[in-house]
């Protein structure tokens, strides 16, 4: 995400990081980048994309 110019979606880090973009997987992605919003490592956005907290 450091290295993204923009915030960027699920299925953009998927990729990034060469997991399927089958369902199941991005869900358990998207549900791993909400875990670390909440913890107040990544922000999430309205739009429902993700950056880095600085």
């Amino acid at each position: 995400m450091r290295r993204a110019d923009a915030p960027v979606t699920v299925k953009q880090v998927c990729g990034e990081l060469g997991i399927s973009l089958e369902p199941a997987r991005s869900e358990a992605m998207r549900s791993k980048l909400n875990r670390l919003a909440e913890q107040g490592w990544l922000r999430k956005l309205a739009d429902g994309k993700f950056t880095t907290t600085r």
